[in-house]
């Protein structure tokens, strides 16, 4: 519920800077397969800033779904992270 960011009336960013390029181009397919996040361009597998870092991006158009997926797993304190 942490590892990650989000500005309001934007998407998501997942922080998976500990997983290599590849591994996070696999789990982006993975949300949009079996999830079905979608997005203009899929989700986005994007650098940090540093060497061999990476964060996936989920964009706003996938919010409502993602928020319906993801809100029953929230802990209440912390779904003011997740509401618009």
């Amino acid at each position: 519920m942490q590892d990650g960011s989000r500005k309001k009336g934007q998407g998501v960013s997942i922080a998976t800077n500990s997983f290599n390029y590849e591994d996070c181009i696999f789990l982006s397919e993975i949300l949009t397969d079996k999830f079905g996040l979608r997005t203009p361009r899929r989700i986005s597998v994007v650098k940090t800033g540093k060497p061999n870092q990476w964060n996936i991006s989920i964009w706003k158009e996938s919010m409502i779904k993602l928020r319906s997926i993801i809100s029953p797993h929230f802990v209440p304190e912390m779904m003011y992270k997740i509401k618009e």
